[in-house]
């Protein structure tokens, strides 16, 4: 077996087939999301959606963060992407503990009527944010100012090793290009199976839980790896073999079915998998012994699911590819969106039938994609992620002159 550097293909042009897929599984992410009020109600109609989406929906987002990561295997300047995740992690981690923080104040818990007032501060955050990633972007001196009055606010206020809500994938994401980095040169069918084994007995371990989001790290780890392993060759086999295609999407419906009908017992029985966050201790006595079995059912289900996804969406350039580029920014906003819909009481003005509330969720989860996933703000996110350290390496600052030397 070749050591994991022989898996680093060189760059190729735009997938929209890939965009494609990723505009897909972040669709199901943010619908999921938006559908956990209705889940924490006890609506067992929303409960068999949620628990359904949550079946597949992340491996196989994170199988397509694996796929991508070939690039940053060939990034010379490592240490400022991860440097970039964390820096966006922060910010979105704090963003979430101040929306908290404005909207638990006395003033909007004691007023019923305060819908005006909430898109008031929703218009000022949006502009506040647009001016901020400007001068972000703009001038290094606010840059630093903005940095260290961020860091310096968040090691006083917040406990950023605990990561328990959607930045939990931001920390993940650090953590698994680092174990890449890292067993660059063992070989990959170890590091796979490694991965697999440590995610079946992981949660007999009930301390590790959300701190730096180690729970989710390892317990996904095996279906980043096996994107990032997997070449743009085999991967084309799997999704265009004629038999596969024709079993898998019935493999999908048939689960699909099951769930749908019997929700609210997987999730209350076998939801400690999906979500990946606690340990077997929330199993049923009678399958705590169960655990690393019942685990190595779902990643291999759940492997088969995605794939039957990735089988059915489209291949051509299409709208959801404009979307799969900007996953990250839509990742991002509609977390904070959905605790605003949540204090503006979005929620208490859903149908009362179970099936139209979940349609209306639906019909929301897509008008945020749409808006988050728009170039525009995709760039604004972008910009305030970035952060600049190149002149921190070795001859950083004069390799674009080389560069220029050479071609001249």
């Amino acid at each position: 077996m070749e050591s994991t550097a022989s898996y680093i293909q060189p760059k190729q042009t735009r997938d929209y087939y890939i965009d494609n897929i990723k505009g897909v599984f972040i669709y199901l992410v943010v619908f999921g999301h938006l559908l956990d009020f209705l889940e924490e109600e006890g609506i067992p109609f929303a409960i068999s959606v949620r628990t359904f989406i949550y079946t597949f929906h992340m491996p196989g987002f994170i199988f397509m963060s694996g796929y991508l990561a070939k690039s940053f295997a060939r990034k010379k300047f490592k240490g400022e992407k991860l440097l970039g995740y964390a820096w966006l992690y922060l910010l979105f981690k704090d963003s979430i503990e101040l929306l908290h923080y404005v909207f638990d104040r006395p003033y909007f818990q004691e007023q019923e009527g305060h819908l005006p007032i909430i898109f008031g501060l929703v218009i000022f955050a949006t502009v506040f944010c647009l001016v901020t990633a400007w001068l972000y972007h703009k001038f290094p001196l606010f840059q630093c100012g903005f940095i260290a009055a961020v860091i310096g606010i968040s090691l006083i206020k917040v406990n950023i090793f605990y990561v328990g809500a959607a930045p939990w994938y931001l920390m993940s994401l650090i953590l698994w290009y680092i174990i890449i980095y890292l067993t660059q040169h063992m070989k990959p069918s170890y590091v796979l199976t490694a991965s697999i084994v440590l995610s079946a007995v992981l949660d007999y371990q009930e301390e590790i839980g959300k701190f730096l989001s180690l729970s989710r790290t390892i317990n996904f780890l095996p279906f980043f790896l096996l994107g990032f392993y997997m070449s743009r060759e085999q991967f084309y086999k799997i999704v265009n073999h004629k038999k596969l295609k024709g079993i898998l999407p019935g493999f999908f419906l048939l689960i699909m079915v099951l769930i749908l009908k019997n929700g609210p017992f997987i999730r209350k029985n076998f939801g400690v998998l999906f979500y990946a966050v606690s340990s077997f201790d929330v199993l049923p006595e009678d399958y705590y012994g169960l655990g690393p079995f019942l685990t190595l059912v779902w990643l291999f289900v759940a492997t088969l699911m995605m794939f039957a996804v990735f089988i059915l969406c489209p291949r051509k350039k299409s709208r959801l590819s404009e979307l799969g580029k900007n996953t990250i920014s839509i990742y991002v906003l509609h977390r904070l969106f959905k605790d605003i819909l949540f204090y503006a009481s979005y929620y208490d003005h859903l149908s009362s039938n179970p099936y139209l509330a979940v349609g209306q969720v639906a019909l929301m989860a897509l008008f945020l994609v749409l808006i988050f996933g728009n170039s525009f703000i995709a760039k604004m996110v972008t910009n305030l992620g970035q952060i600049k350290i190149k002149w921190a390496y070795v001859d950083g600052n004069t390799s674009e002159e080389k560069k220029r030397s050479v071609t001249k």
